[in-house]
Order: structure tokens, then C-alpha cells, then sequence
């Protein structure tokens, strides 16, 4: 039971970095920096994620898009779509990394999956 403790001890010690600047990526990163974690904000859309690092906690910072994200914790709250294509943009700059993927393959209104017929969203 002491692997609990030390998994806490460094989750708070670490920096965490979303990739992702919509709805989830929001509600992560304000939950996040109001715990008073170290967060970086990375974006395709540069502006988009800059505007949401301003609406957090001062800290924040802007990380650059294909770059090695500074978090030891990286959260993919990006649309389903976009997930492969956006781990192929960071490569090997995951290396190392605890990725945590949000990401569900339900379609808009919870119509369906968006995952091709006998395929799986894991």
C-alpha cells in the first residue's frame, strides 16, 4: 500500500500538460490548475490555446504544438478524429511520457460510434 502515498506525493510534484483546447481540455485544465498543479496548454490553434491558458490560474503556460510537452502527465483532450494524427505530430516527443486519452468514439448527440463497423475505439 505504500505505492498509493508515493503515486500521490508525485502527481503533485508533477507538471501536467494538455494537449487540446475545447470543451474537456477546459474542464481538465481548470480542474487541474485550481488544484494547484503546474499545467501547460498546447494547442494546434495557437491563439485558441493561448486564450485558454489566460483564463486559468497565472502559471500556465503555452506549449508549443509538436514540441516535447514540459508535463510528465500529457491528457489528450482532442477530438476522437484527431488522435492519431496528433500523437504522429509529437512522435517520439512522447517518449516517456503518462498519457492519458479522454478521447470516446461516440458521434455528436450520442447517435452512435464513429468507429468503422467491427473496429474498437481502445
Amino acid at each position: 500500500m505504500r505505492a498509493i502515498p508515493q503515486l500521490t506525493r508525485n502527481l503533485h510534484m508533477s507538471t501536467i500538460s494538455i494537449i487540446g483546447s475545447g470543451g474537456m481540455a477546459t474542464a481538465i485544465a481548470k480542474r487541474t490548475a485550481k488544484a494547484g498543479h503546474t499545467l501547460e496548454v498546447i494547442g494546434r490553434d495557437t491563439a485558441k490555446a493561448q486564450a485558454l491558458a489566460d483564463q486559468l490560474a497565472a502559471g500556465v503556460t503555452l506549449g508549443t504544438y509538436g514540441a516535447k510537452p514540459a508535463g510528465d502527465i500529457v491528457i489528450l483532450a482532442v477530438p476522437y478524429s484527431s488522435v492519431a494524427a496528433v500523437v504522429a505530430d509529437f512522435g517520439e516527443a512522447l517518449n516517456n511520457k503518462v498519457i492519458i486519452d479522454i478521447t470516446n468514439s461516440v458521434a455528436p448527440g450520442l447517435s452512435g460510434l464513429i468507429t468503422p463497423h467491427g473496429s474498437s475505439g481502445a
